[in-house]
């Protein structure tokens, strides 16, 4: 059985679904596969009817009553596919942080989205605090 017919709602059949390496993280990911490509379509169409309005993902969690952990990885990969961008601005969840602002990329708008292997590590797999610190001073306390 090829992965195309065991994952076919999966526009990357190949491509495995991101986890922290732990065994729990790991069966998760797999476990979720056959549901990713769906999922990540709700949350395209959901950011799409929003227009210029947009959405948090807080926002698109409670209008998908979708868990933070099934919304981010897929709102995540659409941002990597260049379909959902981050309009600049934020708004605040119900708990008063600032959060992003998605919108959704017209089929003509070029792709924004950074490879993770382009952000300033400093041999880190995370974004450094100097970075951090000097892209949203205000937001760091």
């Amino acid at each position: 059985m090829t992965s195309e017919t065991l994952f076919p709602d999966d526009p990357q059949p190949d491509k495995a679904l991101p986890h922290n390496r732990t065994a729990t993280s790991k069966l998760a990911a797999r476990l979720m596969k056959p549901f990713a490509g769906k999922q990540a379509e709700r949350v395209f169409e959901f950011i799409k009817t929003q227009g210029d309005h947009g959405a948090t993902d807080e926002e698109i969690q409670t209008a998908l009553k979708m868990t933070g952990n099934s919304e981010r990885p897929r709102r995540h990969r659409l941002y990597l596919d260049g379909r959902v961008k981050d309009s600049k601005n934020m708004r605040a969840t119900e708990s008063g942080t600032p959060a992003k602002v998605w919108v959704a990329v017209s089929p003509d708008e070029p792709a924004t989205a950074k490879p993770k292997t382009d952000w300033p590590t400093s041999g880190r797999s995370k974004p450094s605090r100097t970075h951090l610190d000097e892209s949203a001073p205000d937001m760091i306390s």
